[in-house]
């Protein structure tokens, strides 16, 4: 018996210490959530009127100078507001990947219902314009992904992105209102 002990112990030991290696290595996993583009699932529906507040995600990458316009975001996503009822509001920029931990912070920060964060990067090589969009759902703590808008063409870089941000803005709307809440009439 004890022969089988001594013999054991150490494979026993071995494994043991080989499986906390493994689960101490592993760490926690975060990716940005615009580039995974996925909707969470159990949306409760949405009942308006909800505030609105847009941010801009400038990822880890230099922000262009024609990006800069605050006028550009005043004429296509502030406008975004299902309702009409309730005026969208700007909030600071963001910088770092965006993850649920940072969406956490900002519905803290922020009092709104609804916080939208956009992203636009410029490829140079191929002259186009991405951009990027997730509603986050503050008292739900769920995000709704947006389709990615590609813009590309000869056009300036500032018609491109108004194009893009006038597309990423009705995308928006369109998930908001795909979750909006509809009394149903009784057919009797």
């Amino acid at each position: 018996m004890i022969s089988i002990m001594k013999s054991t112990l150490p494979k026993l030991l071995c494994v043991i210490i080989t499986l906390m290696f493994l689960l101490v290595s592993a760490g926690p996993v975060s990716a940005d959530l615009l580039d995974e583009a996925k909707t969470d699932s159990a949306i409760k529906m949405l009942v308006f009127p909800k505030s609105l507040r847009v941010i801009e995600s400038q990822g880890m990458a230099e922000l262009n100078a024609v990006f800069t316009d605050p006028k550009r975001i005043r004429k296509t996503l502030l406008k975004v507001d299902p309702a009409r009822v309730v005026p969208a509001k700007t909030g600071e920029p963001i910088r770092g990947l965006v993850i649920r931990d940072s969406l956490r912070q900002l519905a803290k920060r922020y009092s709104e219902d609804v916080i939208f964060i956009y992203r636009r990067t410029w490829d140079e090589a191929k002259n186009e314009i991405h951009h990027q969009g997730l509603l986050y759902l503050a008292r739900q703590k769920k995000v709704l992904a947006l389709k990615e808008s590609v813009n590309s063409g000869s056009g300036s870089m500032k018609e491109m992105d108004v194009a893009g941000l006038k597309t990423l803005a009705q995308e928006a709307r369109k998930v908001l209102h795909a979750n909006k809440f509809e009394k149903r009439q009784s057919a009797y």
